[in-house]
This record gives C-alpha cells, structure tokens and sequence, in this order.
C-alpha cells in the first residue's frame, strides 16, 4: 500500500513543493503508525522552503514539524494507546524536556529527519502525547506543538529567559492554555 507524501525541494520556494507515492511504513514493536489528519504550517516550514533557515536541513525533506492525527496501529510492545486515540507528536522525538542539546538538533522534524506532510506516518509511542476528549478540532491541536516551542523556547532556549523578563501569550494558544487549566488541572 502507498501514501501520498510531500517533499521540498530546498531554494525554491513552496514552489519546490512536490508530491510523491511512498509506501506507508510499518510500525515496530515499540511504535504507532499514525493517519496524519492534521499538519501545522509555520514560520520555521516558509524559513525552509526559502532556504533561510540558520540549521541545517536535508534536501528533498518531508517538511512541517507539528501534526495531529489518529492511531491506526500499535506496536506489539506499546501499552496506553489503542486504535482510534487522537494524538500529537512532539517536534523532536529525543527532546522530550530540559534544555536542547547540540544532538537533539538532528532529529527535529521537517529539518534533517522527515517531517509530517504526508499521510501515515510511524513515531515512538514514548513521545506520543494521547489528546483528551475535548471540543479543540485536531487542527488547534496541530496548531499547538509549534507554539508550545516557541513557549519553551523563550524560557529555556538560545537565550533563556532571566527574572524580570516579560513573556506575553497572544490569540488562541492563550485560550487552549485556560482551557486545559480548567478541563484538566
């Protein structure tokens, strides 16, 4: 059986943009094979296709790091998800907390390693977040991997944040953040 599967052709724009039959993967002991229902485009994804992003990326990669999707299948040795589970994947299956490393770079989605445009795909079920029932289609939930980077990023990345800096939250992010607060804390 086969997918649709995008890959981008680096400096030339969305233009470089190309679909493409591949197999859909088959899912190991300890991974989901996940539909992919929903992708998040991002200021990162336009910075690669117009090759102006500062990391390094692979040519001919699978772009967009954030999706939100539906287990189809689950590896023999994987407990906590079953057929049917909505889920979202992180932007790096190896960086799950605490401050990026130098070897988490590597293995960021749409950069090095093959992103989520495209309509299977197998992760780690120990990155998997499991989404709870709740009224957020799964694109707000695709919408909120990228942002919750950047988030994380402005406490903990390039430049961590000090006492007395200001982080201000804006649009929907903010409204998801009350409403896991509220549904779930």
């Amino acid at each position: 059986m086969s997918q649709t599967v995008f890959r981008i052709s680096l400096g030339k724009g969305l233009d470089g943009l190309q679909a493409t039959k591949e197999p859909i993967p088959i899912v190991g002991k300890y991974e989901l094979l996940v539909k992919v229902r929903s992708v998040s485009l991002n200021g990162r994804d336009v910075a690669i296709a117009n090759s102006t992003y500062p990391l390094p990326v692979k040519d001919g990669v699978v772009p967009c790091s954030d999706m939100a999707g539906e287990v189809v299948q689950v590896g023999d040795l994987v407990n906590g998800f079953a057929i049917g589970d909505s889920v979202i994947s992180p932007l790096n299956p190896l960086f799950l907390y605490g401050p990026l490393l130098e070897r988490h770079g590597s293995d960021t989605f749409g950069g090095l390693r093959d992103g989520m445009l495209r309509e299977y795909i197998t992760l780690p079920a120990h990155a998997m977040i499991k989404l709870p029932k709740s009224s957020h289609s799964l694109a707000h939930w695709a919408a909120v991997v990228q942002a919750g980077a950047t988030v994380w990023n402005a406490f903990y990345g390039n430049t961590p944040l000090k006492p007395g800096d200001t982080v201000l939250i804006l649009g929907i992010f903010a409204r998801i953040l009350k409403k896991i607060q509220t549904d779930f804390i």
